[in-house]
């Protein structure tokens, strides 16, 4: 995944054929303003844009815009848009590979993908000529450092680190849809600058399925039963989330309280323990002192049966799936209880 912000990439005039790859759109909008804004300055004027379409564009149309200049034109900005149809046929591969060859200066071509590009000679070539610059989502922690400083930079708000991490747990990396929840949030938000606090996030950002699907995780880790089964209840009836997500999440706690019952019992501690889980914050405690106490035989026989209960889901061996997954909730947080129970007895 791609590990920068916008900024890191640099255009320079001298480019004559850039490739945009990678599926944050966010990225390829950004980078091809920065690219109109340096033709434009290094011109005097703005550069005639052309864009054509991957998947029906032939070669000899799109060379043909390339090679072609008006009287009056100084530059042209000629845009392949899902470039990674194009250059599936072969003679529209070699033909672009013969003209980054020997590309003119009257003409930028900026190749855009957002699929699958397989890189090989022609790549090799632009390199030469130009770039070949990824447009990936960024990583968790990029994207809420990103967040924190768009808040500021473009939305005048500021925006906390607890509140930004939220918002990138539930929306995802995607940098085109944490800007547009920024702008909302900040338009929403109290003071001057306005303050975006978690509070906010969590009350206007809906989360996704899948973070509603990891919410039965912690009420598991209660012990309460008929918690459980309202909790599933409404996560299947009002949120909708599927039956996949949620077995999911069971298989994902019993992982997480086998592997943890077998650090503890090799001498790990709760620090070593939750680095190695990926646990932070409020979430480490509770899946820690259950895996500590729970001990790794337990553990495991758990694990074995929420993976066979996954399997038969899908394979179709169980013929109400939603009563199953409920049943066997209910039997995790029995199992949590009783560890619970037996800890404060003693």
């Amino acid at each position: 995944m791609a590990k920068a912000p916008p900024k890191s990439f640099k255009f320079d005039p001298a480019f004559r054929v850039i490739l945009l790859k990678g599926k944050e759109s966010y990225l390829h909008a950004q980078y091809l303003k920065m690219i109109e804004r340096g033709l434009e300055e290094s011109q005097g004027e703005a550069a005639e844009r052309f864009d054509f379409e991957g998947s029906t564009t032939d070669l000899a149309t799109l060379l043909d815009e390339l090679r072609s200049y008006g009287l009056m034109q100084s530059h042209k900005l000629v845009v392949l848009d899902n470039a990674d149809a194009f250059v599936k046929r072969e003679s529209h591969r070699r033909g672009l590979e013969a003209f980054v060859a020997s590309a003119m200066d009257e003409a930028t071509l900026v190749l855009r993908t957002t699929g699958d590009w397989r890189p090989g000679k022609l790549d090799k070539a632009i390199v030469k000529v130009g770039a070949v610059v990824p447009c990936d989502p960024p990583s968790a922690a990029t994207a809420i450092s990103w967040c924190i400083g768009r808040a500021e930079k473009h939305h005048e708000a500021t925006l906390g680190r607890d509140a930004a991490g939220l918002l990138v747990e539930r929306i995802g990396s995607s940098l085109a849809r944490l800007d547009m929840e920024i702008a909302k949030l900040s338009t929403a938000a109290a003071g001057d600058p306005p303050v975006i606090d978690l509070e906010l996030v969590r009350t206007m950002v809906e989360p996704s399925r899948e973070e509603q699907g990891w919410m039965i995780q912690s009420v598991i880790l209660g012990g309460d039963a008929g918690a459980v089964v309202r909790t599933f209840r409404a996560l299947k009836e009002i949120s909708r989330v599927p039956d996949q997500v949620l077995s999911w999440a069971m298989v994902d706690l019993c992982r997480k309280l086998h592997e943890g019952a077998r650090q503890f019992e090799a001498g790990g501690t709760d620090s070593s323990i939750g680095k190695a889980l990926r646990l932070w914050g409020p979430d480490a405690r509770p899946v820690l002192a259950t895996a500590r106490r729970m001990g790794g035989r337990r553990a495991a026989r758990l694990l074995d049966q929420a993976v066979g209960t996954d399997l038969a889901l899908k394979s179709g061996g169980a013929q109400d799936a939603s009563r199953t997954l409920e049943g066997f909730a209910v039997v995790l947080a029995d199992t949590c209880r009783v560890g619970a129970d037996r800890r404060s007895r003693n």
